[in-house]
Parts: C-alpha cells; structure tokens; sequence
C-alpha cells in the first residue's frame, strides 16, 4: 500500500521539462488520494500548487546555485545543502518506510546529493527519474561544449577530468567532478536507490554502463496531456518550426545554417545566449521569442515540420511528441532520444547527427508533394493510438511505486 510520496525537487515553479513532470505527478497523485509533500529548495512555488487537497509544498527559499550572488555558499551547498538535509530528516520522521516512497526529480541545481543519502539512511525507498544524466556525468549531459561532440568517456575517469568539457570554465568543472565523486564513490547515491525511472530507451542505454548491475530499471513516458484537434493540414503548410531554448547544444545553430542555405521559410520558436548568432545566420527568419505556453500548438499546426536538431543526446524531446498529436511530422537527428519514437521514413525523418548536408536533403525532403502529409498522418495515428495522459503516467508510475516497496531491501 501507497499511503505516502515525498518528492524532492529543486524548483518551486516551472523551468523545463523535468519540472513540468515534477509537478504533475505530484498533483496527479494528490488527486488520486495519495498524501504527497514536495520539498523544493528554489523559490518562488507555483501558484497552482497551493489549491491541490492533499499537496503540501515546502520551500525552502533558497537561490539555485548558479544564480546565488554568495559564491562560496554556493559551492559549499551545491555539495552538501544543509538545510536541505534537514527538511528531509523532518519531513519523514515518524513516517513508515514501508508505505512510503521518496521520488527524486533534480537535485543538482541546489538541494544536493546529501538531500537523498538522508532519506536513504533513514531506510525509506528512493525513486529516481532520470531527467538528465547528473547520476552518472560530472556535467550532466554527456557532452563536450568546446567541441559540440557528444563524450564517449567513462565518467570520473582520468580522461573524463581532463577534459574541459563544461559550458563555463574548467574550475567549474573540477568542481563538478568533486561533487560527482562524493555522490557516487563517497556516499554511493546510486546503489542506495531503489528504483529509476528514465524517459526514454535512448537515454537509459546511454547511462545503463553506469548504474549499478542490479538496478531495478523502468522506462516511463512522460506526461503531455495533448488535447485533439484532428490532424493539421500540413501540405498546404510553408514553414519549418524549431522550439527550445537557443544554445549551442540544443542545435538552432545547425537548423539555422541549413534554412539560410535552403532559403526557406523558418520559425524560431525561444530564446537564449545564442539568438543574435542565429538571427545572423538567417535575418530572413522569423524570430518570436517564448511564446505563452497555450499559443504553442498554434504555431506548431502552422509548420510543415517540427524540427529537433539537438547536437546533444537529450533525454526525451517531448516537443516532438506535441507536434505528432498535431498531426506535424518532425526531422530529428538521428543520434538523439526521439528516434525513440520517431520511425525514419514512417512517421518522420532522421538526419545525420550534427550534419548541415545531411539536415537539408531532409528538409527538401520533406518539401515534395505529399511527404509531410503522410508522414504526419502516420505521427498522428501513432499519438492517438496510445497517448501520453497525465492519467496513464499515474497510473504506470503507482505500479513502479508498488513494485519498489515490494522488493526485498538491499
């Protein structure tokens, strides 16, 4: 029996992907009748999270480590966050191991590995959703920022710390790797979890090498929530969409480079560190910025194709699975976690991994009479098919619940 969830996560309120997910699930299963409390360390909360029955949120008001103008209690709490550590301590006491499950979603941008090695010491079971790749790789990405490659090296290895690989500086860095090494070698975060949760085959395959042999494992499927409008008429559709944040990673660079070489019409779809150099590379394109969250899927069933360019593995891509319920197929690299989902030639297109080449005999591609039709039709029956609800990701998410606090304790 389920009787209660922790959740541990490091924001209050929205900042991407895993965010969303965090907050959904914790209203989902407050609605379901499980008593849920989210211990999150960067302020402000979510309005919304207030007015759910059974949702105690506590905050602890903190700055993400990043942004906290006191440098060296940011490095020291980016370790070990005490304050963190205690609210675990005092949320679970007098709570039973054996009803209770403690889900951690992010813990690196301020509450601290120490957080979870506290609710591991005190004999409750921990969930981990695997987000990002911070259980494994000091930067969290498995990717070399100078060069754009993706990094084949084995984490906290002598060529892993030599390696300037962070989007910062090399001190920043060595850091990570020292709170990497507390993490994994010191307090032995990862063989005191009971259960991870990845987002996607892809990313798992990339992180299973470093987890440990008998990890209980299971993939889950993000929430979306998508609401049905009957696919969008794509054909008589002109323009490619990308929508993310605007870094090097992320590939807008590469979409860009590619439309100015088409000339074709483009929509940009963000914003971020790098959108003067990619309104440089095509001032022909249409820059919008963030768009509120309800106008997304307008402009996603005004595109021809989505396009997911990232230079990086990712985890998921989850717009991608957005634009399918629109009935918008959708070009990926084909080195990134949608070729999950994605099927080249059936209900999208793959590119060669970081190619512009490559990039545009897709787009013109997808340009030829009847393609983006198809293709969309079949990304759209395959959504609707089997959606992504709130509703199924409860319902999976109870049963990796019940599994855990079935299995003998390690």
């Amino acid at each position: 029996m389920i009787s209660k969830v922790v959740v541990l996560h490091d924001y209050g309120t929205i900042h991407g992907g895993a965010c969303a997910v965090a907050h959904a699930s914790a209203i989902g299963l407050a609605r379901r009748g499980i008593s849920v409390t989210m211990l999150t360390a960067v302020s402000p909360v979510a309005p919304n999270l207030s007015t759910i029955p059974g949702l105690e949120v506590i905050c602890l008001d903190q700055e993400e480590i990043v942004a906290d103008p006191n440098r060296v209690r940011a490095f020291v709490r980016g370790i070990y966050n005490r304050p963190a550590v205690a609210a675990v301590r005092r949320i679970l006491r007098g709570l039973d191991p054996a009803t209770t499950i403690v889900h951690v979603h992010t813990w690196t941008k301020a509450l601290s590995p120490f957080a979870i090695r506290a609710a591991i010491d005190l004999g409750f079971k921990v969930v981990i959703s695997l987000h990002d790749f911070f259980i494994a790789c000091p930067t969290g990405s498995f990717f070399v920022h100078s060069s754009k490659e993706l990094c084949l090296r084995k984490p906290l290895s002598l060529d892993c710390i030599t390696c300037h690989c962070d989007r910062r500086s090399y001190p920043q860095k060595l850091w990570r790797v020292a709170r990497t090494a507390i993490q994994n070698r010191v307090l032995k975060v990862p063989e005191g979890v009971a259960h991870f949760v990845s987002v996607s085959k892809l990313s798992l395959d990339v992180m299973r090498p470093y987890l440990p042999d008998k990890a209980r494992i299971t993939v889950l499927r993000n929430p979306t929530d998508c609401q049905e409008h009957g696919p969008a008429d794509v054909e008589a559709n002109a323009p490619f969409v990308f929508i993310g944040r605007f870094s090097k990673e992320k590939g807008v660079l590469l979409f860009a480079e590619a439309a100015a070489k088409l000339g074709i019409p483009a929509v940009f779809i963000g914003d971020g560190e790098v959108r003067a150099e990619a309104e440089k590379l095509y001032p022909q394109g249409q820059f919008t910025g963030w768009v509120p969250a309800t106008e997304v899927g307008d402009w996603v069933r005004r595109a021809r194709a989505l396009v997911f360019p990232p230079l990086w593995y990712e985890t998921l891509g989850l717009v991608v699975v957005e634009a399918a319920s629109h009935g918008v197929p959708a070009i990926v690299a084909d080195r990134c976690a949608a070729t999950d989902f994605v099927q080249d030639g059936v209900n999208g297109l793959w590119f060669k991994h970081g190619s512009v080449d490559s990039l545009c005999e897709k787009l013109t591609a997808m340009q030829k009479k009847g393609r983006a039709g198809a293709l969309g039709r079949r990304a759209y029956d395959w959504y609707w098919a089997d959606p992504w609800s709130t509703e199924r990701h409860i319902e999976e998410l109870m049963d990796v619940y019940r599994e855990t606090l079935a299995a003998p304790r390690k």
